[in-house]
C-alpha cells in the first residue's frame, strides 16, 4: 500500500509497478527479503542496487505469499494472476474435469515436467502458454516470498512440538526459473521483467482498465476500452501513475476524454 501510494503521489512512471530500485519496507520485512541496514518497525522507502530482485509489485512478499498454498509455490497459480492483473491477458477457466498438479520437488519428475506433459493436451495448451512463462520465473521464490536457488524438500518428524531453527527439510533439485514469453526468451525474473517494460502500453492500459472497473462497479465496454487506450502516452517516462487515474476518473464522470 505505501508503495503504491508513493507511486501515485510522486506521479511515477506506469511501470514502476514492474521494477524499481526502491522499495518500502522495515526491519522485519527487510530481513526476510535479506536487505540490510533497515532498523525499526516504521515502513520506509529503502533504495537498492540492481541487482536486488525486490522492485515492483511482481517480486513483493504479499503477492507471492497470496499466490501460493502457503506450503509450496505454484507456477500455474502465480502465473496465471501476473498474465491476467499485470499483463493483461484474457484467461478462461480451467475445465472442471481437468486434475490439480501437486508439488514433487524432489521427485523423479520435476514440476515443470508435469505441466509439460499437461500442456501436451491442446485444450489445455491454449491457457497454460499465457501462464506458465509468468509463474516459471517466479520460482526463484519460496512460498513465503524468500529468494532461492534449490527446493526444499519437507523431512517427515515424529515430534510435534519438536523446534529446530532452520527447519525440517532437505535441498533437492536447482531452481529453473526460465521461460519464454511469444519469441522473448528470459532466463530468471530479470529477465522477465524486461519483457513487460518493453511494452509500457499494454500495461498502462491493463492498469487503466482495472481502475475504470473499481471506480465504476463495473467493466468497461468495448468503446470505453478504446478509449481508456487513447489515453496511453506513447512515452514510458510520460506515462505517470496519477495522470493516468486522473483521466480514468475525468472519463468516468464526464465521458469525455480529456
Amino acid at each position: 500500500e505505501a508503495y503504491l501510494d508513493h507511486l501515485i503521489k510522486e506521479n511515477l512512471p506506469v511501470g514502476h509497478l514492474i521494477d524499481s530500485d526502491f522499495s518500502f519496507m522495515n526491519q522485519r520485512l527487510a530481513q526476510h527479503y535479506g536487505i540490510d541496514g533497515v532498523m525499526g518497525q516504521r515502513m520506509r522507502r529503502v533504495s537498492f542496487e540492481p541487482e536486488v530482485p525486490r522492485g515492483g509489485l511482481l517480486t513483493m512478499g504479499s503477492v507471492l505469499k497470496v499466490t501460493a498454498d502457503g506450503f509450496d509455490t505454484s507456477p500455474i497459480l502465480r502465473g496465471a494472476w501476473i498474465s491476467k492483473n499485470i499483463a493483461g491477458n484474457t484467461l478462461s477457466p480451467p475445465p472442471k474435469n481437468v486434475k490439480a498438479i501437486e508439488p514433487e520437488h524432489g521427485g523423479a519428475i520435476t514440476l515443470r515436467e508435469q505441466i509439460n506433459q499437461h500442456k501436451s493436451n491442446k485444450a489445455c495448451y491454449a491457457c497454460h502458454k499465457s501462464i506458465d512463462p509468468y509463474g516459471f520465473a517466479l520460482e526463484s521464490f519460496d512460498a513465503t516470498g524468500q529468494w532461492r536457488t534449490k527446493y526444499r524438500v519437507k523431512k517427515e518428524h515424529g515430534g510435534t512440538f519438536q523446534f529446530r531453527l532452520q527447519g525440517y527439510y532437505h535441498l533437492a533439485g536447482e531452481v529453473d526459473a526460465s521461460g519464454e514469453i511469444g519469441k522473448a526468451e528470459f532466463k530468471d525474473v530479470f529477465g522477465l521483467k524486461k519483457i513487460l517494460l518493453s511494452d509500457h502500453k499494454r500495461i498502462a492500459y491493463n492498469f487503466a482498465k482495472k481502475f475504470f472497473e473499481y471506480a465504476n462497479g463495473y467493466k468497461p465496454n468495448l468503446r470505453q476500452r478504446l478509449h481508456l487506450f487513447l489515453m496511453i502516452p506513447e512515452i514510458a517516462q510520460e506515462c505517470g501513475m496519477k495522470d493516468l487515474m486522473t483521466k480514468v476518473l475525468v472519463y468516468s464522470l464526464t465521458g469525455e476524454q480529456e
